[in-house]
C-alpha cells in the first residue's frame, strides 16, 4: 500500500475519483496538507437526486477544507462536476 492509498482509504474515495498530487507543506503550523482530485474523462457520477449514473456536463474547479488528516489541516482540490439528470435536470456533484 503506497502513500496515496492510504489517503484514499482516510477520505473514503470512491471511483472515479483519485488522487492525481499531493504535497505536505511544513513551513507552517500546523502543516498543510493538499490533495489533488480527478476522475478520468468520460467518468459517470451519480445525480445527487435519484443516483441515476450521468455524464459530467461541465467542471469546476473547487478547493475546500477537509477534516484534519492526523494533525494536519488538509485541503482539497478538484475539478467538480455538474452533471446532465434526465430527470432532475443539471446538478453539481456534492
Amino acid at each position: 500500500m503506497n502513500g496515496n492509498d492510504i489517503i484514499a482509504l482516510g477520505l473514503g474515495l470512491e471511483r472515479p475519483w483519485e488522487i492525481t498530487g499531493q504535497s505536505l507543506n511544513t513551513e507552517c503550523t500546523p502543516h498543510e496538507l493538499r490533495i489533488t482530485l480527478s476522475a478520468p474523462r468520460g467518468s459517470s457520477f451519480p445525480c445527487p437526486e435519484c443516483g441515476e449514473l450521468c455524464k459530467a456536463h461541465d467542471f469546476k474547479e473547487m478547493t475546500w477544507r477537509h477534516l484534519n488528516f492526523f494533525q494536519h489541516h488538509c485541503y482539497i482540490t478538484a475539478d467538480v462536476p455538474r452533471i446532465k439528470c434526465n430527470d432532475h435536470g443539471v446538478k453539481r456533484i456534492t
